[in-house]
C-alpha cells in the first residue's frame, strides 16, 4: 500500500512544481519523474547529472559532429546537456515508458536530431513486465553507427547474460574508432575486502554460486550488482572490446554513487 501512496504523492508534486520551480524554457522534466530518478524534485539534480555525463564524454574526445548513443537515457539529462553542443545526432535508449514519452514529446520537437527509443526489456527492479529478456535484446540501430556510447549506472543493474548481450551489441554498433564509457561496481582484492567488512556504499551480501558477481538484494536481483573485475575483463575480450582505462570509484569505501568507470573501444587489429 505504501508504494501506490508514494506514487500518488509524487504525482501531486506536479501540481505545485511550476510555482516552486518556474521553468520558462519548458524543458524541466515533471516532478514525479525527477523524484523517481533522483529521489528529489530539485531541478539542479537533473542539470548536474547531465553536466557530469557531458564532461565524461568531452574529456574522452567528444566533438560536435559525433553521434551519441545514451543507453539508460532516463529523463534526458545528457540530451539536455548536449543540446547546444552536439550536431551529429543523439539517440537515447530507455526502459521507462513515461520518461521516453516525455523526452519524445518535449525534447525531440525542438531538437530533431535528438531521438528517444523505448527498450521494453525485462528488469526485476525497473520493468518486471518487460516484453523481451535483455539477454537477447538487439539494439534498434545499424552496425557501426555511433562514435560514443554511454551507459551510466546500467550494468550495475544487469545480470551476466544481459551484460554479455549488451557488450555484443555495443561492439556491433560502435564505429571502429569509437568510444564506449560505462560504469560498474568492480570487485577485486581491495574492494571485495571492503565489501565483506560492510564498508561499501551498498551492501553486496548475496554471493552468487558462480563466484563472478554479488547482489544487493536476492529478491530483486537488478537492484544492484557487483562484478568480479576479472569477469568483466573477460567478457569485454570475448566481445572484441578493449578496456583502455579504468577510473576507480570509491563506492567500496562508502562514497555514494561513485562507481568504477571504464573507457573501452573496439579491439585494434594486431
Amino acid at each position: 500500500m505504501a508504494r501506490p501512496a508514494r506514487r500518488i504523492l509524487h504525482r501531486g508534486a506536479n501540481l505545485i512544481d511550476p510555482l516552486v520551480h518556474p521553468d520558462p524554457a519548458g524543458l524541466l522534466p515533471p516532478a514525479h519523474l525527477r523524484i523517481y530518478y533522483y529521489g528529489s524534485w530539485a531541478p539542479d539534480l537533473v542539470a548536474r547529472a547531465g553536466e557530469n555525463a557531458r564532461i565524461e564524454l568531452m574529456s574522452r574526445g567528444l566533438r560536435p559532429e559525433h553521434r551519441v548513443l545514451d543507453i539508460g537515457s532516463g529523463i534526458g539529462n545528457l540530451a539536455l546537456a548536449l543540446k547546444d553542443h552536439l550536431t551529429g545526432g543523439y539517440d537515447g535508449l530507455e526502459i521507462h515508458p513515461e520518461a521516453v514519452a516525455w523526452c519524445q514529446r518535449t525534447i525531440s520537437p525542438r531538437y530533431p536530431s535528438f531521438r528517444f527509443h523505448r527498450a521494453n526489456v525485462a528488469s526485476s527492479a525497473y520493468n518486471p513486465e518487460g516484453a523481451e529478456p535483455a539477454s537477447v535484446y538487439r539494439f534498434p540501430f545499424p552496425d557501426r553507427t555511433f562514435d560514443f556510447i554511454l551507459l551510466a549506472s546500467v550494468f550495475t543493474h544487469m545480470l551476466p547474460d544481459e551484460v554479455v548481450q549488451y557488450l555484443r551489441e555495443i561492439s556491433r554498433v560502435l564505429k571502429p574508432d569509437g568510444t564506449c564509457v560505462c560504469s560498474f561496481f568492480l570487485l577485486n582484492d581491495q574492494t571485495r575486502k571492503s565489501v565483506e567488512e560492510g564498508r561499501s556504499f551498498m551492501r553486496f551480501d548475496v554471493v552468487h554460486p558462480s563466484g563472478v558477481y554479488r547482489l544487493h538484494d536476492a529478491a530483486v536481483p537488478a537492484a544492484a550488482v557487483a562484478y568480479e573485475e576479472s569477469f568483466v575483463e573477460r567478457i569485454h575480450r570475448e566481445s572484441h572490446l578493449q578496456i583502455r582505462e579504468i577510473r576507480r570509484g570509491q563506492w567500496w569505501s562508502g562514497a555514494a554513487h561513485d562507481q568504477d568507470v571504464l573507457t573501452t573501444g573496439l579491439e585494434l587489429p594486431s
